[in-house]
């Protein structure tokens, strides 16, 4: 006899199974997560490369093509893990958060290990040191993959989906505020070099923090979807040929390569900025936190804009504010480093209306997805996302370094020369105004899941998991 069965946010579940409402507990769950996540993320984007020339004695050039070659290898990696996820059946305790727990010791293990300085000779540092950060960038797929991709399986509602996308960015924002007060303190200790002991003592912080919110993440979090229908075999070739169908997905791939071309290149540029241009090294740590300070303002009031006028309604208009304060900025002659950090954060503000929503946008592009192919492939959607946004960090990593060398940068020489330092203060503006001008131009023009079509998609997804 077939069990009784019940509806809950629209999914068709057994009765059986005891599913609790979404709530709080989901939200600070889905928060731990990515707490988890950018402890470590954070740490090697901030002090990875000090810890290869400083400590290791790796030249910057080798030091740079490490991190190129193993973004490239991550980026392969996602969509073929993606992929084998997505074949996987659904077990009891769900699709994805089962790897919150199989894959927290390893990606964190490895994280140690990443900054454990080993006495090998000069011809291995570079091996050695190519290992440990490849093996962790793999194993750091295995739980962002599938952390990320759920999301979309926790709820379907647009207005729950936005909170978890805010909760979610408040988590890597409080993981990147311990590690820029935090780390420096531990990795220098009281002098003005940075010592291996204090590299390795960070990370293992980093390791116990970390496996401890992966934990209160899977035990807060539910998988509240489950389709109905069989999902059919998993083609990773059809599943790309459905992708290119995506015009939502594509609109925001191009929309997340703009927003990373800004952020990116002002965090890289920073340092020279304020070192060359405004002379005043010491308002680096300051400028930063203001920058941290605009998306915790942005917060409180994203999802009642997102409820009232929709999310990709919402990131709209703070495109429009980025665009336009970073345009004043390049135009403007701005030599005093408060002006800049006022107008700095106002730009970030903007900014964190798309960076907020991102999470929230991609799951309705997952589901998007679903009425494209009829399979639901939460995995192979999100990995191909995450290629996206490594191309685009790399590109803006790409664009700092070229541009340095556009401006006559010289590392040889302790003091910069005006034009120079005008040269920085030009492509620090210029470039988020033109990244914040592209992402504008795709989610307007190419992302078309407004407020009105979701309600659309989320009657004709009922209906197809029914049949």
């Amino acid at each position: 006899m077939n069990a009784v069965r019940e509806v809950v946010n629209d999914i068709v579940i057994p009765s059986t199974e005891k599913v609790r409402k979404f709530g709080n507990r989901d939200k600070i769950g889905y928060m731990f997560g990515d707490m988890g996540n950018d402890l470590f993320f954070a740490l090697i984007g901030g002090y990875l490369m000090l810890f290869y020339t400083d400590i290791y004695g790796i030249s910057a050039a080798a030091a740079g093509m490490i991190l190129l070659v193993a973004r490239v290898l991550d980026a392969i990696f996602d969509i073929a893990w993606g992929s084998f996820i997505d074949s996987r059946p659904v077990g009891p305790r769900g699709k994805f958060r089962p790897y919150l727990l199989f894959s927290a010791i390893p990606v964190t293990a490895f994280g140690v290990l990443t900054f454990m300085h080993f006495p090998v000779n000069e011809s291995w540092k570079v091996v050695v040191a190519s290992i440990a950060y490849i093996v962790w960038g793999l194993a750091y797929s295995t739980i962002n993959i599938p952390y990320g991709s759920m999301a979309s399986v926790i709820t379907t509602d647009p207005i729950e989906r936005t909170s978890l996308s805010t909760f979610r960015t408040l988590g890597a924002l409080l993981a990147n505020v311990f590690i820029m007060v935090v780390a420096p303190m531990i990795i220098f200790g009281s002098g003005k070099s940075p010592t291996a002991q204090g590299f390795l003592t960070i990370a293992a912080i980093c390791a116990v923090l970390a496996n401890v919110f992966y934990f209160s993440s899977y035990k807060l979090s539910v998988e509240r979807v489950r389709v109905s229908k069989p999902s059919k075999k998993n083609n990773l070739l059809k599943s790309l040929k459905g992708i290119a169908k995506n015009r939502a997905l594509l609109g925001l791939m191009l929309t997340s390569f703009g927003f990373l071309a800004s952020y990116m290149t002002v965090n890289a540029l920073t340092p020279y900025l304020f070192k060359d241009y405004f002379h005043a090294p010491n308002l680096i740590a300051l400028s930063g936190l203001i920058g941290l300070a605009s998306s915790f303002l942005a917060m409180p009031i994203i999802s009642p804009l997102a409820k009232r006028f929709g999310k990709k309604e919402t990131a709209t208009i703070g495109l429009i504010i980025a665009f336009v304060v970073n345009t004043l900025m390049f135009l403007l002659p701005i030599t005093s480093p408060y002006v800049y950090m006022v107008l700095n954060c106002i730009s970030g503000f903007g900014l964190a209306f798309l960076n907020i929503l991102i999470w929230a946008l991609v799951s309705d592009c997952i589901d998007n997805q679903e009425r494209i192919t009829g399979n639901r492939e939460e995995g192979t959607v999100y990995s191909v996302y995450s290629l996206v946004r490594k191309i685009g960090q790399a590109a803006a990593g790409g664009i700092g370094g070229f541009a340095l060398v556009a401006a006559g940068y010289n590392s040889g020489i302790a003091e910069q020369s005006e034009k120079v330092a005008a040269g920085i203060k030009s492509i620090i503006t210029l470039v988020p105004a033109l990244g914040s001008l592209i992402a504008l131009l795709s989610i307007y023009l190419l992302y078309n899941l407004t407020k009105k079509n979701l309600v659309k998609l989320n009657e004709e997804l009922t209906i197809m998991r029914q049949e």
